[in-house]
């Protein structure tokens, strides 16, 4: 008996050692990625998709070559799939910018569980089924964006359309939001946050969702609402994206209407929005 618990133990450090061992692998090859890409200079074609972004050319020099590196960093490690369409470096370029945008108040590789971006040029259908107390129910969606698992479904057209008109929605801030809403599991609006946070933001959450939902219901006009948008108050997960929408694209207006869910959006991101872009517009 005692044979077998030796044998056990043995089992155990030789599966711990592997693990470090495995860890070990994992972080000097991301070194070894991060020593490569920092010397690499950031390509001027990439540079000139990003020009016309008005986000972009309102960033200070320090927060553009921050940007710069993960850029780079995301489109090396990430897996773009044109699903009836081309990938070239306009899609990787413009995704990545925003995606990294978000995550530029954390450090490099948190928060980061994308994996894989699959581009439509256009809405894509999604056929959902479920069966709900024996009955079966079939419904069909056009949609802008899914994402689920570390995977982004977006679509081009609608990207293209966020940034000629460069007004209140992203379509690529949305669905990244979403998979920052997951990470603890659960899409409920509610990130992965400190412990010391989480009665703090439900209580500027809630608040402001139901105030919202309450002016919707008894048809009230408000400029709040239409500022937000109906389909933010069909979920709190929607109601987190389109706030993070609105963070990044009009902080100025964002804070004014909502100053308390500002505040908590800064606190998640480690960003305050409206000082990042240092441009005067009253679109942003």
């Amino acid at each position: 008996m005692t044979s077998y618990y030796l044998l056990l133990i043995q089992f155990l450090f030789v599966l711990i050692a592997l693990f470090l061992f495995g860890k070990s692998l994992r972080y000097f090859r991301q070194i070894r990625i991060y020593k490569r890409l920092k010397s690499l200079p950031f390509p001027n074609p990439y540079k000139n998709i990003l020009q016309p972004i008005q986000q972009y050319q309102s960033l200070s020099h320090t927060d553009k070559e921050k940007l710069h590196f993960m850029i780079l960093l995301f489109i090396d490690q990430k897996e773009f799939i044109g699903a009836k369409m081309l990938i070239n470096d306009k899609v990787k370029v413009i995704i990545a910018f925003y995606a990294c945008l978000m995550r530029l108040g954390f450090d490099l590789g948190e928060k980061d569980h994308v994996s894989s971006i699959i581009v439509y040029p256009e809405h894509f259908i999604v056929d959902e089924s479920h069966t709900s107390n024996g009955i079966h129910q079939h419904s069909t969606s056009v949609l802008e964006g899914q994402s689920s698992n570390g995977t982004v479904v977006i679509s081009w057209q609608d990207i293209e359309k966020n940034i000629a008109q460069q007004g209140k929605e992203n379509v690529i801030i949305h669905e990244f939001a979403h998979e920052l809403d997951f990470e603890d599991g659960i899409a409920d609006g509610t990130p992965l946050l400190e412990s010391s946070n989480y009665k703090r933001w439900s209580d500027v959450f809630s608040k402001a969702f139901t105030t919202l939902k309450d002016i919707e219901e008894q048809d009230v006009y408000s400029e709040r609402l239409v500022f937000l948008g109906h389909y933010a108050l069909t979920h709190e997960a929607e109601f987190f994206a389109v706030c993070s929408e609105r963070f990044f694209e009009t902080p100025k207006t964002f804070k004014k209407y909502f100053p308390d869910v500002y505040e908590e959006l800064k606190r998640f991101y480690r960003l305050d929005a409206e000082a990042l872009f240092h441009i005067n517009s009253s679109n942003i």
